[in-house]
């Protein structure tokens, strides 16, 4: 039951070449990069039910061969994907129940009704780039490039974009990689996974979904990665309501997880100072109430690259730096 790690962004087909040449990942590159043709085949029940128990199921062609996976919804901070993923090799193009074995999924695939009425839903056809990355401490990176297309019934949407993922070692190398990359070129953090983006077309989310309260920072039980964390997600969520729409609760929750993160960094570390200061960039564009006026600022700030900037560099700082557990110390 690997815990997979990766870190999503999405790149404009225009900058790929830029990509391809990128020295970050020239100097760290293993071996020659590899392409090939995916084609992966979600599966669900006409009421998702598997969707509703937090899991997807996923068939795939690839090189040759069919391979099954099956993940949890898991959760994102900073465009950081943490998930628990299952994955067997198949011997044709259909789930193979009994290969789910592990105690944490089998149970719901036992259910004799639920198997017969799984049936594709949506297909991602992509054609996927590798590069193969090493460390001097033994890290090791798989940066894989994805352009393409989703399929939902008769829509179709571009996939275009790069996941990072960590095969072993250190976290933070993920989010430096990132930030060498967004230096020269475009990237936007992506929160959602190809699963998420197919769902959301057979299901909507709503627009303005329940907006957490916001934490008090004094609760003893959270310790300090949790609260932040916690902001990220807090900042990100209430984002995404914005460039919908303009929403006064949500620029309130924003400009508070923005505070809390302040509070939670701690000058005397690297970066600290300079994070701080990108935060209180904010501030003049999370007033409440938002004006039409001053909500196109808003939106153009959200969608700027000096934004997505911030959130990479804060992860960095949150896997680079050691902050105490305990919110009283």
């Amino acid at each position: 039951m690997p815990n997979e790690i990766e870190l999503k962004l999405r790149i404009s087909a225009r900058d790929v070449p830029k990509l391809k040449q990128h020295p970050a990942i020239k100097q760290r590159l293993v071996g020659e990069p590899l392409s090939r043709k995916l084609i992966s085949i979600y599966y669900d029940t006409p009421d998702l039910q598997l969707l509703d128990t937090g899991l997807s199921l996923r068939v795939r062609s690839m090189s040759g061969g069919w391979f099954q996976a099956i993940k949890s919804a898991g959760h994102s901070v900073a465009g950081l994907h943490q998930r628990l993923e299952w994955e067997d090799l198949l011997t044709k193009n259909e789930p193979d129940f009994s290969k789910i074995t592990d105690p944490h999924v089998a149970n719901i695939f036992s259910d004799a009704r639920l198997r017969a009425a799984l049936k594709p839903i949506f297909i991602v056809d992509v054609m996927r780039t590798d590069w193969q990355m090493n460390y001097e401490d033994g890290t090791e990176i798989e940066l894989s490039l994805d352009m393409g297309e989703l399929h939902v019934d008769q829509l179709h949407e571009p996939i275009e974009e790069i996941e990072l993922e960590l095969k072993k070692g250190n976290t933070n190398h993920l989010f430096e990689l990132a930030l060498s990359l967004q230096h020269d070129i475009p990237l936007t953090i992506e929160n959602i996974s190809k699963a998420q983006r197919g769902y959301a077309y057979l299901k909507p989310p709503p627009i303005i979904q329940t907006l957490t309260q916001t934490i008090n920072k004094y609760v003893s039980s959270l310790t300090k990665v949790e609260l932040f964390q916690h902001c990220i997600s807090e900042l990100q969520t209430n984002q995404e309501v914005l460039l919908k729409i303009n929403h006064t609760a949500a620029v309130y929750h924003m400009r508070t997880a923005k505070n809390m993160l302040i509070d939670l960094l701690i000058p005397s570390q690297p970066n600290s100072q300079a994070l701080i200061d990108e935060l209180n960039w904010l501030t003049p564009f999370l007033i409440t109430p938002c004006d039409q006026d001053n909500y196109e600022k808003l939106k153009f700030t959200l969608q700027s690259q000096r934004y997505q900037r911030l959130f990479l560099r804060l992860g960095a700082w949150l896997y680079s730096n050691a902050i105490p557990d305990s919110i009283n110390t």
